[in-house]
């Protein structure tokens, strides 16, 4: 996939240097929209250091052109709090989905089709999605999507919705890894060895991995057990629409660069074989003919739409059909 890539770049810097000589059309003034980018996110380097990130901030501008030349949906690809930081940087901060070698559960349902889907369908509407939260510089996504899976379920058992403790599950889960990644199915297994888990206001959000403190008296919420979703997307939309939310994994490498829209980039740049991020998905449409998945991210309301993104659904693009769980509460 590299060699790849650095072949496409390479082509696309020569054909923009004999359009354009020596500047990028819209990147006329690279230092200025830099400058409004540390302003925006309130970044701040010594010299040296904002000499260095200058460099990859620009690199990431001509990156972005290329991604955007070679999307196939409506995303918008350009600047993101993430323009500093290189693809291998970002990497290691942010897509930290760890699924163990080997690890297929076995608990895999079958979903049966209940009648017409509807074209158009938002579990935001009903009040089973909490607000975007940030996990920070902490690999910590994969307890993210789990909690809020859960959330939701719950939400489905009692018609109110529950802010429920990740950090309880980064700090608890010897499976996982805490900040340096994990796996939901890891997240789920740890809640049913601890028999629940706590309100976020109880045992809050830090962003690094402490020792753990669970306090069973304080269990508002627990899960019987967890099941996983076939990898078909209709099967999917038709599970999510009945049941809630839904803990999903992607290739989400393109995400640095992800402003608005419909994601569908080609696979050599959102590999299904590479699932490296987890987040949830809340429901799905169709935009100008053309299908999407609505998801949740934990990076914060400033990144993409509010904290979400639409991707295409229908051919597992980016791994989404890959690994797609929820837990289940009972009755």
């Amino acid at each position: 996939m590299h060699s790849v890539f650095y072949v496409m770049l390479i082509f696309f810097v020569c054909a923009e240097a004999r359009r354009n000589g020596t500047q990028l059309d819209e990147f006329e003034d690279e230092y200025e929209l830099y400058e409004n980018f540390k302003a925006e996110y309130n970044k701040t380097y010594e010299d040296r250091e904002d000499g260095k990130r200058f460099k990859i901030f620009r690199d990431n501008l001509l990156k972005s052109k290329m991604y955007q030349q070679l999307e196939r949906g409506t995303a918008i690809y350009g600047v993101t709090q993430f323009f500093d930081l290189t693809e291998e940087e970002f990497r290691r901060l942010y897509l930290t989905y760890k699924s163990p070698d080997g690890h297929e559960p076995i608990n895999r349902i079958h979903v049966q089709k209940a009648g017409q889907l509807p074209s158009y369908f938002d579990w935001r509407e009903y009040g089973a999605v909490g607000p975007v939260l940030n996990q920070g510089q902490c690999g910590s996504c994969w307890a993210f999507s789990a909690v809020q899976n859960i959330e939701g379920q719950w939400f489905m058992k009692i018609h109110r919705l529950l802010s429920l403790s990740v950090q309880e599950v980064v700090d608890c889960d010897y499976a996982d890894h805490g900040c340096s990644g994990g796996y939901p199915v890891h997240a789920y297994e740890c809640i049913l060895r601890l028999g629940g888990l706590e309100l976020a206001v109880q045992y809050p959000y830090v962003g690094y991995r402490q020792y753990c403190q669970v306090d069973p008296q304080y269990f508002v919420a627990h899960i019987n057990g967890y099941v996983v979703v076939p990898k078909d997307s209709e099967q999917i939309a038709n599970f999510l629409a009945r049941y809630g939310p839904l803990s999903v994994v992607l290739d989400a490498r393109l995400l640095q660069y992800y402003r608005s829209g419909i994601l569908n980039p080609p696979v050599a740049y959102c590999d299904p074989q590479e699932l490296n991020h987890a987040v949830l998905s809340v429901g799905f449409g169709t935009e100008q003919g053309i299908p999407y998945w609505i998801i949740k991210n934990s990076w914060g309301e400033q990144w993409g739409e509010q904290g979400y993104f639409q991707l295409y659904r229908g051919d597992d693009t980016c791994g989404i059909n890959q690994m797609v769980t929820s837990a289940t509460v009972g009755s």
